[in-house]
């Protein structure tokens, strides 16, 4: 197999593993709650703590990494996370706040290699190859969340959290020392792909200023736009099952697990995003179409009375185009960079918008939801994906095909 290949097979391992902690206690809400005697409001912040890191620490560690190196950065944070993992079902975790406390350790660990991943992917590929390595890169999360989820639902008993956590840990472990053994001993910028000559990334911050990313308005506007589509993303999810309820006379659970499987093909707009940019399309006119278009989809069946099928089918129809969005935007992390010296802080900055995304998303619609029902949900919706639009379009980089 060739080398660059397996490195970015390893890298794209290591987020699904990664991502599967925010997914794998999903199907024990319920038993959380009896474990431990808290609500069942405080067995989702147990679920869902394992992004906190990610909101607050992002951006940090993003500098760190470019101070460090990519491939020390992902080990660690498979390290870190694999540990955690595997002391979910130890004596730590006997009490709610311990759950907690590993909960967000592996969450700082889950930050840690998804940040030192997407540099990876940026230095590992060629030139011809990398927007389309990166549009498959940003489908770990929502596949990594679902195998999470799948894999841990069928663990039942009393030691179901230590069975999934050691063989969660274990799996993180032994991916970490196949990373540490295969990926190149290169900090960002070393690598053949950004010779020190001809950088293919904007350079016109002093890339000296390790906090350059921090004001550098490509960067800040791509992050913005990241933030706003996957929170939209995660929103309609939540909000669609009680919608679809409503208008068909059916369980919310029912309409839930409908929607859940309705949104899986989603995953095939984030592969489509690099193949379309291959097209020489500009980034800012496939974004535009695909937020037009997911926005109708989903306009349609949320608003009218459609059999159950045919609004079902316009969701995955929203999941396809609206997911094509995230694939761009991953592409374009090279391009609004500052400098070769600073994907990792860049990657950081995506990162945190992506959490805080998706910590503030779901609440915010549902909320909007229960004030203003359907059209409210529906236009708050539309207005989140026309400032993801609004952001790029500001940013002359994306007015123009990559390469």
């Amino acid at each position: 197999m060739n080398a660059a290949l397996l490195r970015f097979l390893v890298v794209l391992c290591a987020g699904f593993l990664g991502a599967a902690a925010t997914g794998k206690l999903v199907p024990h809400a319920r038993w959380l709650t009896d474990t431990y005697g808290v609500s069942l409001g405080m067995a989702g912040f147990a679920i869902s703590a394992v992004m906190l890191p990610g909101a607050i620490l992002s951006a940090g560690l993003g500098v760190i990494t470019d101070r460090l190196g990519a491939r020390n950065v992902m080990v660690a944070g498979l390290a870190i996370s694999g540990i955690a993992s595997m002391l979910l079902g130890s004596a730590v975790t006997a009490s709610f706040s311990g759950l907690i406390l590993m909960r967000l350790a592996e969450g700082i660990g889950y930050c840690l290699l998804v940040i030192g991943g997407t540099v990876l992917v940026v230095e590992g590929a060629t030139e011809k190859r990398r927007t389309l390595a990166l549009s498959v890169w940003s489908s770990f999360a929502p596949i990594g969340f679902a195998l999470g989820q799948w894999a841990s639902s069928a663990q039942q008993g009393d030691d179901r959290l230590a069975t999934i956590g050691w063989t969660h840990g274990i799996a993180l472990l032994i991916l970490g020392a196949i990373a540490f053994a295969v990926m190149p001993r290169t900090k960002n910028g070393d690598s053949h792909l950004f010779p020190a000559s001809a950088s293919p990334v904007a350079t016109s911050v002093d890339g000296k200023r390790w906090l350059s990313p921090f004001f550098h308005r490509p960067a800040l506007m791509a992050s913005l736009a990241f933030g706003c589509v996957t929170g939209v993303l995660l929103a309609a999810v939540a909000v669609t099952p009680l919608i679809l309820a409503k208008l068909n006379g059916i369980a919310v659970g029912d309409a839930a697990r409908l929607t859940a499987i309705a949104a899986l093909p989603g995953i095939a707009g984030r592969f489509a995003a690099g193949w379309l940019l291959g097209w020489r399309l500009t980034p800012l006119s496939v974004l535009t179409t695909a937020g037009l278009g997911g926005v109708l989809s989903l306009a349609l069946a949320l608003l009218f009375e459609l059999p159950l099928a045919t609004a079902l089918v316009l969701f995955t129809a929203f999941q396809i185009l609206v997911g094509v969005i995230p694939g761009v935007l991953s592409a374009m992390i090279p391009q609004v960079a500052p400098s070769r010296e600073h994907i990792g802080t860049v990657s950081g900055l995506v990162n945190q918008m992506v959490t805080t995304g998706n910590l503030v998303g779901p609440p915010l619609i549902l909320s909007i939801y229960a004030a203003a029902d359907t059209m409210g949900a529906v236009l708050a919706l539309a207005a989140f994906t026309a400032l993801c639009a609004y952001c790029v379009a500001r940013v002359p980089v994306f007015r123009a095909p990559i390469g």
